[in-house]
């Protein structure tokens, strides 16, 4: 049987339902019959239900929906450990009957209206004062939360980049990670280029699509004012949209004044820009944070090193599993950043690194490689670790094939941008325990942009919940190259860094320019 792309995609669904307990009579007979007439096909589902066993009493840690009752859990893991000999007969199709035709599914999805959803953080603040509760650094912000500050200075760091600092009196609505409106008071904004195509709405104007730095004051008459500093960003009045003109373009050292008669020039300009440029000192939260970082530089023995930055994670060495008579010479190559590892279909690497519970959060960096159109069948796992596992998008109901993917139980964070192109890029995950404890978000950057497109069910987004209790376990463990899938990464990877905390976007972008966190000696809390 020649066994194609897919063929693959489909015996992974099916050991992906076997695990799960979802295998259906058709799905059993169809099982069956490619692994009695493909050695192939055989040869995925042992390395399946190996990754499957070895994960499997880890892999209640993190879940979505309740945990299934003691004495339910799938057996496939059970028979996995002593029958690989029968892997090649047809006898499955008897053996598969009725396993699991009762047991209550691993995990289920969670809807949520977005309410609990996290899209910015309070970065910085000074002399604040705030209507309601005080918001102090490190504050989330939620999608749609409203924000009254009465006075002083705070900045608000987006998770899509983007960075604004408001002056009290002032009213901010968030809504979303690319957009905020304010209502009232003085926003200064700035907008790497990274976070293009966030906005600033308001109910006279919008400015649209800035990549820059720039400035709205805007007072209850209704009156709004705006400032470029650098760069350019289209302006809009509301009232002139509305008649279908286009909007203004404000280049830097622009100015313009949107009344209701439409813009002006604003008067005392010169000393306006000049009270808008002083910086003002803000209190920021430095959180301690522990780095594990594989350069993939050398190789020692069978091993990568870690090297641990601000933590205990030196002995998180990655322990590489390839088949007998292995050539380790071919693991390196030229990396990103001097050397890289190369994976190659059939092996992959284990270190002793706990992943994501309900009280601890991971940001997952690292550069990445695949050769150009590479074929489905190379698009396995990257990273994984019980539960949760980051890889790519195989099916074309999710969007682009090829794009950055990360499964925890069965939500799905899908990127939009297909990487099978030959080149160099970075890729960060952040694993975030949400507000309430049992809910986890995803958060994926490509190339420091964050990109990610949570799956919805009737129009609401789907987010991770964790199973109630759930805590990472020193004895769990991440799999580099390889997932519980069964799917294994062919590719390039380089300086893998995984840090104990989310990392918000600036700290994402200095991995990927410098190689090396912002923060490398202990830090406390001020």
């Amino acid at each position: 049987m020649n066994f194609s792309d897919d063929d693959r995609m489909k015996l992974s669904e099916l050991c992906g339902a076997l695990v799960e307990g979802k295998l259906d009579e058709k799905q059993r007979k169809r099982l069956a019959q490619m692994l009695a007439t493909s050695e192939e096909a055989r040869r995925f589902y042992v390395r399946a239900m190996s990754h499957s066993a070895s994960l499997h009493e880890y892999a209640g840690e993190i879940q979505i929906g309740p945990a299934a009752p003691a004495g339910k859990r799938p057996a496939a893991w059970r028979w996995a450990l002593g029958g690989f000999a029968a892997a090649a007969v047809a006898v499955f199709a008897f053996w598969l009957g009725g396993l699991m035709k009762n047991d209550p599914p691993a995990v289920s999805a969670l809807v949520e209206n977005g309410g609990d959803e996290s899209v910015a953080q309070i970065s910085g603040a000074k002399n604040c004062k705030w209507r309601g509760s005080v918001m102090q650094p490190g504050k989330e912000l939620l999608r749609g939360q409203r924000i009254e500050l009465l006075s002083g200075f705070a900045e608000i760091t987006f998770d899509s980049g983007a960075q604004v600092t408001i002056e009290g009196p002032a009213v901010l609505n968030v809504n979303s990670e690319w957009e905020a409106a304010l209502e009232r008071g003085t926003l200064k904004a700035t907008v790497p280029a990274e976070a293009v195509g966030f906005r600033i709405a308001n109910p006279a104007v919008d400015a649209i699509n800035p990549g820059t730095e720039f400035s709205i004051v805007a007072d209850a008459a209704g009156v709004r004012e705006v400032f470029v500093t650098q760069g350019a960003i289209e302006v809009r009045s509301r009232e002139v949209a509305g008649r279908g003109q286009p909007g203004l373009v404000l280049r830097e050292n622009q100015a313009r004044r949107f009344a209701t008669h439409g813009p002006t020039e604003v008067q005392d300009r010169d000393q306006k820009f000049a009270r808008l440029a002083r910086q003002m000192p803000l209190d920021h939260l430095i959180r301690p944070t522990s780095y594990a970082h594989w350069s993939f530089d050398e190789l020692d023995g069978r091993t990568f090193p870690a090297k641990s930055i601000d933590g205990n994670a030196a002995g998180s060495a990655a322990r590489i599993l390839a088949p007998g008579g292995f050539d380790f010479t071919r693991l390196r190559t030229s990396g990103r950043f001097l050397g890289a590892v190369r994976f190659d279909g059939n092996l992959s690497a284990t270190a002793p690194l706990p992943g994501i519970s309900q009280r601890t959060a991971r940001t997952v960096a690292f550069w990445v490689r695949m050769r150009e159109n590479a074929p489905l069948s190379e698009l396995g796992a990257i990273l994984s670790w019980p539960g949760v596992q980051i890889g790519w998008n195989r099916n074309p109901e999710f969007g682009a094939l090829g794009a950055l993917a990360t499964r925890a139980g069965r939500v799905i964070t899908a990127g939009t941008t297909p990487l099978r192109d030959g080149r160099w890029h970075h890729i960060a995950v952040v694993l975030h325990p949400g507000r309430r404890p049992e809910l986890m978000q995803i958060r994926q950057y490509i190339d420091g942009r964050l990109e990610s497109a949570p799956l919805k069910q009737g129009g609401k987004r789907v987010i991770a919940r964790l199973h109630p209790g759930g805590a990472a376990r020193p004895m769990d463990s991440l799999t580099i190259g390889a997932g519980a899938d069964g799917t294994f990464f062919r590719g390039e990877m380089d300086e893998l860094f995984i840090a104990n905390r989310v990392l918000v976007p600036q700290e994402i972008r200095q991995l990927m320019h410098r190689n090396q966190p912002v923060q490398a000696v202990p830090l406390a809390a001020n």
